[in-house]
């Protein structure tokens, strides 16, 4: 996974717990970040890696953007590695 598809997956988990009233109130629960900050900071690392961090923390929810989408478990993951400054999986 290079950093544009992290990014990716990353805008599209943001857009999913947007979605959900459930992820969104969890998400503000634990991060205080709200919907204006998501939108806000959609394109900014911090946001992104905020919004993974927060899927990762309950396999619950990370199981719910995986059903929902088209990644792989594992993929969440691997894009919060990325984002960090981690290496760049290759597929």
């Amino acid at each position: 996974m290079n950093k544009e598809a992290a990014e990716t997956l990353a805008i599209r988990a943001i857009a999913h717990i947007a979605g959900d009233d459930e992820l969104l109130q969890g998400l503000v629960a634990q991060t205080g970040m709200g919907l204006d900050d998501l939108r806000a900071g959609i394109a900014s690392n911090e946001v992104q890696l905020g919004a993974l961090e927060f899927l990762l923390s309950h396999e619950p929810f990370l199981m719910r953007f995986v059903d929902d989408s088209d990644y792989a478990p594992e993929d969440p993951a691997r894009a919060q590695i990325v984002l960090s400054g981690g290496p760049i999986w290759q597929d």
